[in-house]
């Protein structure tokens, strides 16, 4: 009777403990590249819209990136023509996390035969320094 009455309680104890389902590493790394990139884009429009539109490469080391940040994958942004690019390699995962975390910005896609995809209705162009596939956000600074 008290075997009883104490699994009883085991049973009672194990319902009341909330069982998580763990994400598989490959979903936290996804996650963890795609915010990692949403820092650094995001670092880069606050240094641009500060008054530097200078056209040309933007230096890593002149963002005001927070303490601690480490860059997981090789970010560039470069003001060309008119608008910034800020882009990297990033698989389709890995585009879709960062377009959700922007709500699904048309700014932002993956470079394809010279433009962004998806589009919103025009073409986007991407210019060729962008490598095909990559992750890319495109927004004009003018």
């Amino acid at each position: 009777m008290k075997a009883l009455a104490v699994l009883m309680i085991l049973l009672g104890l194990l319902a009341m403990l909330r069982f998580g389902s763990m994400d598989s590493q490959d979903v936290q790394r996804t996650e963890a590249i795609a915010h990692n990139f949403a820092v650094y884009r995001n670092e880069v429009h606050r240094y641009v819209f500060k008054d530097h539109k200078t056209p040309g490469d933007i230096a890593t080391a002149s963002l005001d990136l927070p303490t601690g940040w480490v860059m997981l994958r090789p970010w560039h942004a470069r003001i060309e023509a008119g608008c910034l690019y800020v882009w990297g390699e990033a698989s389709p995962e890995e585009i879709a996390v960062v377009r959700d975390l922007y709500w699904g910005s048309y700014a932002i896609g993956r470079a394809a035969a010279g433009q962004l995809v998806p589009s919103y209705g025009g073409v986007t162009p991407v210019p060729a320094f962008v490598s095909e596939g990559n992750i890319v956000s495109v927004v004009s600074v003018e």
